[in-house]
């Protein structure tokens, strides 16, 4: 057996957690000299102690760590809440880190504001366009992803590819709202598709045809979807300073879809704009 101060070097935990743990009866010593007090532990405990380590990791409070201690929870019970635990962190740094480039993107805004880059703006009609699509509110961008990625393996097996032109969005929020996007999402067609497809048990695309455009002002960009402000942000910026108005519901139309597990894509922006005069607060909602 080990004195307290040798055991707490086995176990790597201090001495004073162990005496707590002594204290509210969590893991009491193996043996107590009467004579002299000295604590001795046994290397017998340490699966108990690393349990109550695990149990405390895992979010939970002492006297539900007695509890489960007392129910004789299995290896294999704590490993599995390990293990969701261990997806928890995962991904907390996962948004974290795209946390971290969204604020290192703004601060690339910022650094940029004054300056004036050469945009490659152009401004074109937009022809009338049949489009198979279904219209929800996503609770985030990750949804959205998801569905392109459900919708982009399913439609091609069930039409001809030549009838599949891009994928597209079109954004029908009002306002911004990263916690409710109301986005319509599908593919530009360019032949003959039947009238709806199903692509999963409560998702149906349906074929509408999207009206023409008499001019869209359009810019490529290139890079990561979380940078898709900054060409916003530059597009809108051109869009003001051509002294025009933003007149409807703008789209996304991919000329690359990012990969799987990756960020980077190619997509067209597209305001439809236009020279009419009209006051700021007839646009307000």
């Amino acid at each position: 057996m080990f004195r307290i101060g040798e055991f707490s070097h086995i176990a790597q935990v201090s001495g004073r957690l162990l005496r707590y743990y002594d204290e509210i009866g969590l893991l009491s010593p193996e043996y107590a000299d009467p004579q002299t007090g000295y604590r001795y532990y046994s290397a017998k405990q340490l699966p108990r102690l690393n349990r109550i380590l695990v149990l405390k990791e895992l979010g939970l409070g002492l006297d539900q760590i007695s509890k489960l201690l007392d129910q004789d929870t299995s290896s294999e019970e704590i490993r599995g809440m390990l293990l969701l635990r261990k997806a928890q962190i995962t991904q907390a740094m996962q948004d974290g880190m795209a946390q971290l480039q969204l604020v290192e993107a703004r601060l690339d805004q910022v650094d940029a504001f004054g300056q004036t880059p050469v945009l490659d703006v152009v401004v074109k009609a937009a022809s009338p366009q049949r489009y198979l699509a279904l219209r929800e509110v996503f609770p985030d961008v990750a949804a959205i992803r998801r569905l392109v990625e459900r919708v982009t393996a399913i439609v091609p097996h069930k039409m001809p590819s030549s009838s599949l032109g891009h994928v597209a969005f079109i954004v029908h929020s009002q306002m911004f709202d990263p916690d409710a996007l109301d986005f319509e999402v599908g593919y530009l067609l360019t032949g003959k598709s039947p009238a709806a497809i199903q692509v999963s048990e409560e998702r149906v695309l349906t074929a509408r045809d999207l009206p023409a455009v008499e001019m869209m002002a359009t810019l490529v960009h290139a890079g990561s979807l979380g940078d898709i402000h900054r060409s916003y942000g530059l597009l809108g910026t051109w869009v003001e300073q051509q002294q025009w108005h933003i007149v409807g519901q703008g789209r996304h139309i991919f000329l690359q879809l990012p990969q799987p597990g990756q960020e980077e894509a190619v997509l067209e922006l597209q305001l439809p704009v236009s020279k009419t005069s009209t006051s700021p607060a007839q646009h307000e909602l």
